[in-house]
């Protein structure tokens, strides 16, 4: 925030008071980024191509590079997305997740292997020295498969073109 808009991005953070920035997600993981200390928070949008190129902590990275923050005072929030259940890659776009952690992956060697792109940006994130107890990801409905559950979330895998989102917000209040 408070610098001129690039012409495309999945995150952004602020330590601007009263204003409110969110990431959306239909099966992609909007993901919620907050330091009570620095004062400053971020969100970010994070596909499968997305988590690959690390948008997760290129959005801590701005944090600590803008505002100061520090790994240790950031808590991020995995907002929910579409599970392994559900989510399958040609076995060539699959592989960079297998290269990542072989656990990201369950039946790479079929044409299209089901991938974990929450468990792969957990792991980003804490090579990226984001502390795991930091990581919220499996509190409330946040670990369900948006896929799977219509009655509570969106999904484009599910529902194809005609679908809805959901929305990771915050902004700093005080």
């Amino acid at each position: 925030m408070g610098k001129k808009e690039p012409e495309s991005y999945d995150g952004i953070t602020t330590n601007e008071r009263g204003v409110t920035i969110a990431a959306l997600g239909a099966d992609c993981i909007p993901i919620v980024f907050a330091d009570s200390v620095r004062k400053a928070c971020g969100v970010a949008h994070s596909g499968w191509k997305g988590t690959l190129l690390g948008v997760a902590m290129a959005t801590v990275n701005a944090m600590v590079s803008e505002y100061g923050c520090s790994l240790e005072d950031i808590i991020v929030v995995l907002g929910p997305s579409i599970g392994p259940c559900c989510f399958t890659l040609p076995r060539e776009s699959a592989k960079a997740f297998h290269d990542l952690d072989p656990e990201c992956v369950h039946l790479f060697n079929s044409s299209n292997p089901y991938v974990d792109i929450r468990k792969a940006t957990r792991i980003l994130l804490e090579r990226g020295g984001i502390l795991p107890q930091n990581i919220q990801d499996h509190n409330q409905d946040l670990e369900l498969c948006t896929s799977c559950h219509p009655d509570k979330f969106f999904s484009h895998v599910r529902d194809g073109l005609n679908f809805g989102t959901q929305i990771g917000f915050i902004s700093i209040r005080e």
